[in-house]
């Protein structure tokens, strides 16, 4: 018994969080950074709501003074950054990072380093956006920073600390896309199949593909304009053959996505409180993971929704109807499937439940005025009026903010160990609901009426006055609802009654744990052998070898974090991954990153040239193999009790996958310039712009051919390390060092020639940017190339199997920069004389 006991108290030691100051900057564990993002989430979504009160004080009577038109923009310019890029999207992924290891029966999540710098990043974004106020430079450019209001021509610094703030904001959700793919591909409980998986993590799943692909476009977008604004480059500038249609096309791309990036997460925590409290597994689970799925990709096709009133052609606002019609026949399958699990049950209405009531309402009828503004005649009468406010609220608030404070309520008790207060929570949902709907009602009629959006003030003779009252009155309530719940959440957190581990009877893993959960989350593996198992735990399904190998590394490995890592189909076991302890690297790598971007915002460039070294310093410490690691692995003997490898390869490996998510990002920005090159060029009568000649392809084909052809050889190299030649090997990935070394060169050389600067055309801007992209791609890669090189000159033979992860997502990365410099050639020096 002393054994145990001394067992698991090393266990607790290993895992247990970093406490005090400056301790808590080193932690990466998902359970207190989970708390943190979500906490910060909620600090941010108290602002915006006071900026929401403050602007419907200015409008609770017409020609009001309150506030002037100045003020008003810049309110609603936070406001609207705030609740979307600070409040909903980060609560949600602090959700994920604290429930989903719970969930799917893991340890932790894939990457706790790059979790940790995530968080910060995303702190260091808000701080940026709030600075503004310091200076009296507060961004009003709206939270869609349309052009060319949001050029250089018509606002100072103030759109610089708005578009540095959401690029800062951007990589951090970037990070939580990585990392929550990753962790419920590879990290799920033995047994727990795709077709097994929760409905909330299939929502987050998808959500997390979605992140890569929308957030990059933004991030891209962004950096573009800010190119615009500080190095004269002319994307946005029309006098140069530039566009500013340009900027809605991205923006939206992924702005509309952005929607159900929030969106499904939320029916994710609909589809797990329903079932619980109906005490009957999802009615219709296929099709609701179908319906996901469906929303996830088609989101993607809506984006011009947004632009009916911008001047498109017949055929696209044809295609765009449709999609948006498709969508809302996904999201009612979900509503239909959750109305056919409570059919019937009898639930009890406890306050979670009542939240997701709530929700199927104001859903519904936002969903219905979704399906109005989809029509192009109605939108083209409601564009830009209070019909459209109204709709976005319902749909966003209704739709989202609903199932986040009733997923509070519902896993409170799993985080805190202790229950809400029941009256509370009543008047609270009371409070939030009616006053949500005296606040976004009679916008409806507003709307009709013909009263614009984005408006500081309004004439008497409207006779609006009444509406407007309401609806400001309605916005008190509503603060007062949302208050207190969150004043029962942190007086609940010591004088709450004590919960249990599952005061709700939940079907998923999380209710399996104690609340609140162990630092470790599970002391077993648990084994998942149907879609409730909290439910019918069992495992009398699973394989000897499985159940061999849980058994093993129950409370194990005791000194050193790591997690089981399974197919990402089936769910076998495949692998022990290491799993690294709390560190400052991700603090002071956010530092420099922050530290960059307020070099560019201050214009010191100087200053952003020592933050990028910096952050490119810190990268390099934080992947450098560390050879005390592998002697701790060696040594462990868990390879041998259980007959998995502790150091995972190829598609066993979180790292190839967290590569793959790179390519991912860096494939969705290629394609986002890419797209920006062929829309410009759509609408210019001449191409290239301004006179400038077509451009030069000898040099640019050498580099190209270059580039190309050592891929093969990286290739080979690969298959000779499989085989355990090492000589092969070096040949193999040298001629990748030296063709991608070669590429470097020639295209530095091919920049230094060119006979135009990137401020004269649209054109030249992009001809720059295009060239400077293929570039860095090029040069991260030969950077690892020069890695990999100077790791296998080092090591001992016998070591060889070791670093064949680092060989295999080189030449992983290395066959994506070849095929996105390949692209980018064919656009700049091939498109111009085929096409």
């Amino acid at each position: 018994m002393a054994s145990a006991w001394d067992a698991l108290e090393r266990l607790e030691r290993t895992w247990s969080p970093a406490r005090g100051f400056p301790n808590v900057l080193a932690e990466v564990n998902n359970q207190p950074l989970g708390r943190r993002y979500m906490l910060t989430a909620l600090t941010f979504f108290l602002i915006g709501g006071v900026l929401a009160i403050l602007m419907r004080v200015q409008l609770a009577v017409s020609e009001n003074t309150f506030l002037g038109p100045q003020a008003f923009n810049e309110l609603f310019t936070m406001h609207g950054s705030t609740m979307m890029f600070l409040f909903a999207v980060p609560f949600l992924e602090g959700l994920a990072l604290y429930v989903l290891p719970m969930m799917i029966g893991a340890r932790d999540v894939a990457f706790p380093r790059l979790t940790a710098y995530g968080y910060w990043v995303y702190v260091f974004g808000g701080l940026v956006f709030y600075a503004s106020y310091l200076i009296g430079a507060v961004p009003d450019a709206g939270w869609f920073g349309y052009t060319p209001l949001s050029t250089q021509r018509f606002t100072g610094v103030s759109t610089d600390f708005w578009l540095l703030g959401l690029s800062l904001v951007e990589v951090a959700g970037l990070t939580a896309g990585v990392e929550i793919v990753v962790t419920i591909l590879k990290f799920r409980a033995p047994g727990m199949t795709l077709a097994r998986m929760p409905l909330f993590a299939w929502a987050l799943l998808i959500v997390g593909i979605m992140i890569l692909f929308a957030f990059t476009v933004l991030l891209t977008a962004t950096l573009l304009l800010e190119c615009d604004r500080a190095l004269e480059t002319r994307f946005f500038d029309a006098d140069r053959g530039g566009s500013n249609l340009l900027w809605q096309h991205l923006f939206w791309f992924f702005g509309h996505p952005e929607v159900y990036i929030m969106f499904l997460p939320a029916t994710g925590i609909i589809s797990m409180i329903v079932p619980t409290f109906a005490r009957r597994p999802a009615v219709g689970y296929s099709l609701i993971v179908v319906a996901l799925m469906v929303t996830g990709f088609v989101s993607f096709g809506l984006w011009v929704h947004h632009m009916f009133t911008a001047g498109l052609p017949s055929l696209s606002k044809s295609f765009f109807t449709a999609s948006s019609l498709m969508i809302a026949i996904a999201s009612g399958v979900q509503v239909f499937a959750w109305i056919a699990t409570l059919w019937g049950s009898g639930p009890r209405l406890a306050t979670p439940l009542l939240y997701v009531l709530g929700f199927l309402f104001l859903f519904v009828l936002g969903g219905l005025t979704g399906v109005m503004v989809a029509v192009v005649p109605f939108d083209l009468q409601v564009h830009d009026s209070y019909f459209i406010v109204a709709h976005f609220h319902y749909v966003l608030i209704g739709g989202v903010l609903f199932p986040i404070l009733g997923g509070i309520c519902y896993w409170y008790p799993k985080v805190t160990g202790r229950l809400l207060s029941r009256r509370l929570g009543l008047w609270s949902w009371g409070l939030t609901f009616l006053g949500f709907n005296a606040t976004f009602f009679p916008m409806h009629i507003m709307g009709f009426l013909g009263l614009p959006r984005r408006v500081y003030t309004y004439q008497r003779d409207l006779q609006l006055d009444g509406y407007n009252l309401v609806s400001t009155a309605g916005a008190f309530v509503l603060g007062l609802g949302s208050l207190l719940l969150l004043i029962d959440v942190v007086i609940s957190r010591r004088r709450g009654r004590l919960a249990g581990d599952s005061p709700w009877g939940g079907d998923s893993l999380e209710w399996t744990v104690t609340s609140p959960p162990p630092p470790y989350t599970h002391h077993t593996f648990p084994i998942v052998a149907s879609r409730t198992p909290a439910w019918a735990p069992s495992d009398d399904a699973a394989d000897e070898r499985t159940k061999r190998i849980v058994e093993e590394l129950a409370g194990e490995p005791r000194d050193w974090r790591a997690t089981l890592v399974t197919d990402a189909v089936d769910a076998s076991p495949q692998a022990i991954q290491y799993l690294p302890g709390s560190t400052y690297l991700p603090f002071w790598t956010a530092v420099a990153s922050m530290t960059a971007a307020i070099g560019i915002l201050s214009r010191a460039y100087i200053l952003s040239a020592f933050g990028g070294a910096a952050t490119i310093i810190a990268l390099v410490l934080w992947l450098r193999p560390k050879q005390r690691i592998v002697r701790l692995l060696r040594r462990s003997g868990l390879a041998e009790r259980t007959g998995l490898t502790v150091f995972p390869t190829g598609t066993l490996s979180t790292a190839w996958w967290g590569t793959l998510g790179l390519t991912t990002i860096a494939g969705s920005s290629v394609g986002a310039l890419l797209y920006s090159y062929f829309y410009i060029r759509l609408f210019s009568e001449q191409w290239p712009q301004g006179g400038i000649g077509l451009p030069d392809w000898r040099l640019a084909t050498l580099a190209i051919g270059l580039l190309t052809t050592s891929v093969p050889a990286v290739g080979w190299g690969l298959r000779q390390l499989r085989r355990g030649r090492r000589w092969p090997t070096k040949a193999g990935f040298s001629a990748g060092l030296v063709g991608g070394g070669a590429y470097v060169v020639l295209q530095l050389v091919e920049l230094s020639r060119l006979g135009f600067s990137p401020s004269e055309s649209a054109y030249a801007s992009l001809f720059y940017v295009l060239n400077v992209a293929a570039l860095l791609l090029a040069a991260t890669g030969w950077a690892l190339h020069l890695a990999v090189q100077i790791r296998l000159w080092r090591i001992a033979d016998e070591a060889l199997p070791e670093a064949t992860l680092q060989l295999e997502i080189a030449a992983l990365y290395w066959t994506f920069a070849a095929a996105a410099g390949l692209a980018l050639y064919a656009t700049l020096y091939l498109s111009p004389r085929i096409l």
